[in-house]
């Protein structure tokens, strides 16, 4: 049954769900632009962030990832480059999680719109700074504590390969 779906389609019927599940959600998305009062500004925001993106951001985060890239394997122990884990894969995905919180809410961790947003919620807007340096430092820890149990596993899988 799966064999002739996949043969003809190319992958599971789970990607094919996913696919129209994902087409509906931004059918959806797009129908309520246009239900908006003003449909034009939204419209505006995504074009100046699709030209904001590709000629600042990626080329920052391209040449951040080349410089730490570079650094990582010039700091690198020997042992380390030997067992074959890249700590650059470690550090991506932490850093990726913060830059993305903090684009998404550095006014309040910077403090800029903390009246207004005390006026419209009644919450303390003080909070962000501490939460975002706390969420940076968990995940940054999560991904120290993975790294380690990934060099103990490979040199433990050198050992026993060099035993035998």
């Amino acid at each position: 049954m799966m064999g002739p779906f996949r043969r003809l389609y190319g992958a599971s019927p789970l990607h094919l769900l996913a696919v129209l599940a994902s087409f509906a959600i931004a059918g959806y998305g797009f129908f309520m632009i246009f239900k908006s009062p003003a449909p034009e500004s939204t419209l505006l925001f995504f074009g100046l962030a699709i030209v904001a993106h590709d000629m600042i951001a990626f080329p920052l985060y391209s040449t951040l990832n080349l410089v730490a890239s570079r650094g990582t394997r010039a700091a690198e122990p020997a042992d380390v480059a030997e067992t074959g884990v890249p700590a650059i894969n470690y550090l991506r995905v932490p850093f990726i999680i913060s830059a993305i919180c903090l684009v998404t809410f550095f006014p309040l961790i910077l403090g800029l719109s903390a009246d207004r947003y005390e006026a419209s919620t009644g919450l303390d807007p003080g909070v962000f700074l501490g939460r975002w340096l706390g969420i940076c430092a968990f995940v940054f820890t999560v991904s120290a504590i993975l790294y380690a149990l990934k060099l103990r596993r490979c040199a433990r899988a050198d050992r026993e390969s060099g035993e035998s």
